[in-house]
């Protein structure tokens, strides 16, 4: 759990062009710097981001904004030093803040100063009596430490009244209004770019504050962010019962994506025809011992993933036997996933991994990011240094049935129809025979637009293809609730 500030909305496929345009009309905007990367993170384009939050703290080094979204994203990246000095710093600038001293605190439990990070904690009451996101850090906290009641207790007072957030349309028109359910300890799909707010009145919802008395805000359509099963089990069981009270059209329904944990996913995908998935098994930490695996079934190398983590976070791979102990004891969790490596590289030896998003039922290439490491991420991979890398990239998102060819392209349609997901979608890698190789599949496929460079321009007509197919799912199922289109 990391608290991030909100900036200025901004919204519309072109986010980032409208800002920049406003900071070349007043290039002195500290304001208008920290919206920019603000969106840059909502996008998770986290590198850029850094960028530009230290950019704000350049002009205004003890700005609040930018010291605890720095420190967000260097804590989620796992660089916990840095990120717990801009939360020490944005305590001390900021003592009326209780934001900062939430994240302080977390920064304190993983370190392990336990009675610190307590103290840290209860001073955020003293500034907001019964500060509802220190009494959830501190539920999450002696859950941790096996104290169940005190944590049972904190996680009541966290959530005793409804958290409901409501951001109003920009636009002028009758607004669909749409019920955004999402998790409070994260595992939420990045929906910022799928829904376009110039036309939607967001409700945002944090599952665990709804109560079966409480009154639901208007809404035409449900649309259930909780998306990863692994992570947020618990709030997909709650979003569930909202949903089925709600009774109004859904997006993403719960039960479908209650299955699509990395483990369950890979067994159900990995049986159909023309489909390979890595094997993976979660297993206690204690049992990831070589004897373990090798009981299991695993032999070297294989990859060690900590649940609910994205992008490549707490993602190893692991050589040998000997490399196990060090690599393992460096992960986060009590859990790990083990997964069996596949070996997808092309006759160049090079790795190639697809995105595809499903939406609505239909298949919307979005990248290909070519790498020589098998962790394959567009923001690290070769794509802006290797003109070839482009064109290919460019061929598949022109033409993905082309490129692809028809077993593959009839592989990922049976992968879509097992899922079941409105929004959704797949990483993947292409064998010799045309085979699907499963890296993800799930709802929690992020957006990422083309780098503001005109070698990318070939991308975005693919990225407004997605946008566009995300905004309409949104309008139809708000018609089916009653919307009424104007």
């Amino acid at each position: 759990m990391v608290l991030r500030v909100t900036a200025e909305p901004f919204s519309g496929p072109n986010v980032i062009e409208q800002i920049d345009a406003l900071i070349a009309a007043d290039p002195q905007a500290v304001k208008l710097r920290f919206a920019r990367a603000c969106a840059l993170q909502d996008l998770c384009r986290n590198t850029e981001a850094e960028r530009a939050f230290l950019d704000v703290l350049a002009r205004e080094p003890a700005h609040f904004g930018a010291l605890i979204n720095l420190g967000a994203l260097l804590h989620v990246a796992g660089k916990r030093e840095i990120a717990r000095a801009l939360f020490t710093k944005a305590a001390i600038e900021h003592p009326q803040e209780p934001i900062a001293l939430v994240n302080l605190g977390n920064a304190l439990a993983e370190d392990g100063e336990i009675d610190a990070a307590i103290a840290t904690y209860e001073r955020a009451f003293d500034l907001v009596p019964g500060y509802p996101n220190a009494h959830f850090a501190l539920s999450l906290l002696y859950r941790g430490l096996g104290r169940s009641d005190e944590a049972l207790r904190h996680h009541q007072l966290a959530f005793a009244k409804a958290n409901v957030a409501v951001s109003p349309a920009l636009g002028t028109d009758l607004p669909i209004d749409v019920l955004l359910l999402v998790a409070a300890n994260g595992g939420n799909v990045v929906t910022a770019p799928l829904i376009d707010r110039r036309a939607v009145r967001l409700y945002r919802l944090v599952v665990e504050g709804y109560r079966p008395d409480m009154q639901l805000p208007p809404h035409h359509v449900v649309f259930n962010a909780v998306g990863d099963a692994d992570r947020a089990a618990s709030a997909l069981a709650l979003a569930a019962a909202i949903v089925e009270r709600s009774g109004a059209p859904a997006i993403n329904l719960p039960a479908r994506v209650i299955p699509t944990g990395r483990a369950d996913v890979t067994a159900r995908l990995g049986a159909l025809p023309g489909v390979i998935a890595p094997r993976t098994r979660l297993m206690r930490r204690d049992d990831v011992t070589a004897e373990g695996l090798a009981a299991a079934g695993f032999t070297f190398p294989l990859l060690l993933r900590s649940p609910g983590y994205h992008t490549g976070q707490h993602f190893i791979e692991v050589a040998s036997p000997a490399e196990l102990p060090a690599l393992r004891d460096a992960l986060p969790g009590k859990e790990l996933l083990v997964i069996a490596f596949l070996d997808g590289r092309g006759a160049d030896r090079n790795f190639r991994k697809y995105r595809v998003l499903f939406i609505g039922g239909e298949l919307y290439p979005l990248h290909l990011a070519i790498s020589r490491n098998w962790k394959v991420h567009y923001f690290s991979a070769d794509m802006s240094v290797v003109d070839e890398h482009r064109v290919e990239e460019a061929a598949f998102l022109a033409d993905m049935r082309g490129v692809l060819g028809a077993r593959t392209i009839a592989s990922l349609e049976r992968i879509n129809a097992e899922l079941g997901l409105d929004y959704g979608g797949i990483d993947f890698g292409v064998d010799a025979a045309g085979n699907v190789l499963v890296y993800e599949a799930n709802a929690t496929m992020a957006v990422f637009p083309a780098p503001p460079d005109e070698r990318f321009d070939y991308r975005r007509p693919a990225v407004a293809r997605v946008l566009a197919a995300a905004h309409a799912l949104v309008r139809t199922r708000g018609i089916e609730g009653g919307y009424t289109a104007v």
